[in-house]
């Protein structure tokens, strides 16, 4: 399989509407063993990597419970001072750890309009009220509390914590919330079309969207993260180029932490510490954003993928699923270059 070969799949994909630009990087822990950008993209253009996000955060709690700053069965009451003030936070969070926050089985729902409401607290409380979930059921919600988990921990914003915990060392680059509007940022979409949708047929009402005629460029899509968090969240906001995405990614197919290596397998319905497992990920891990973005990774190949695009950026506001895409691009990955990589190893 060539560089040539790949970038043909990806501009048929391109051309069944499924994305209107992309950037793929596939890497062993070490090296980029192949990488290319079609479309408006760069290899170094930013994408919105929308739930993306949630790794780093995921990350950054890991690293801290190594660092013994917390533990995965400490609960929200007990770590943040907040919802332990409050008798309703207290009730309602009591029992929600970092591992089930991490694996997506706090209970928590899906997703709440937090932009709906004048302050965080009476959002959360408004979302806590929603039925609970049963099981596994991936929820923004439990990693936008993960953000204020790390933002108490180390008394600082979120983006500072990333910069200070994460991109500095680890060298990720570019990879950060609020980017800098010189550089090349790829659109990410055209308002919030879903997310108006939603709220319209909830009965609640929110004027600040932003126009549907107007490309979003630079600012996070994902409508919490934006409207209600000023870009900086748990749960989405970071743009990064390739660069940032596989040094992260590298950093996992390197790590020797037990915990680390723990999150890249599955603990329970499909979900690691952070992470996804299934078959989008041959022999391995990754995880997907809402932008058409994804991360694979396989320590047992010792390969990863990276892919950046923007699916949603289409005026219509009708973009498809990327799934087809990233499950061909992470299977020719793991068989064209894990493989040849782990006889390597033999």
């Amino acid at each position: 399989m060539t560089r040539e070969e790949l970038i043909q799949v990806a501009q048929q994909f391109r051309e069944e509407g499924f994305f209107s630009s992309c950037a793929v990087s596939i890497f062993d822990a070490q090296r980029t063993l192949c990488r290319f950008a079609i479309g408006d993209a760069l290899e170094d253009s930013l994408f919105d990597l929308a739930s993306l996000t949630k790794l780093a955060t995921a990350t950054m709690v890991l690293d801290g419970v190594e660092e013994g700053r917390f533990h995965l069965q400490d609960t929200l009451p007990e770590l943040l001072p907040w919802a332990r003030a409050d008798e309703q936070f207290e009730r309602q969070l009591q029992g929600i750890t970092l591992y089930k926050l991490l694996t997506h089985t706090s209970g928590l729902p899906a997703w709440y309009p937090f932009y709906a409401h004048a302050d965080f607290e009476g959002a959360l409380k408004a979302a806590l009220l929603l039925p609970r979930a049963q099981g596994m059921e991936y929820s923004d919600i439990g990693f936008i509390l993960l953000g204020k988990v790390l933002e108490e921990a180390w008394q600082a914003p979120l983006d500072a914590v990333l910069r200070q915990r994460l991109v500095k060392p680890l060298g990720l680059g570019n990879y950060g919330f609020l980017p800098e509007p010189n550089q090349h940022i790829l659109p990410s979409g055209y308002g919030n079309p879903q997310e108006m949708e939603i709220i319209k047929a909830s009965g609640v009402q929110y004027p600040g969207f932003r126009p549907a005629d107007q490309p979003i460029v630079g600012q996070v899509h994902d409508g919490n993260s934006w409207y209600a968090f000023s870009g900086v969240s748990g749960h989405a906001g970071i743009f990064s180029d390739l660069d940032g995405v596989q040094r992260l990614g590298q950093h996992y197919l390197n790590t020797e932490s037990a915990l680390k290596q723990s999150a890249m397998r599955e603990h329970t319905s499909g979900r690691g510490l952070g992470f996804e497992v299934g078959e989008m990920y041959p022999e391995g891990c990754g995880h997907t954003g809402f932008t058409g973005t994804s991360l694979y990774l396989s320590k047992t190949l010792g390969v990863g993928c990276v892919i950046l695009t923007n699916r949603c950026f289409y005026p219509d506001g009708n973009y498809k699923l990327t799934n087809p895409f990233r499950r061909k691009v992470n299977q020719l990955a793991a068989a064209h270059f894990g493989r040849q990589q782990k006889d390597s190893d033999q």
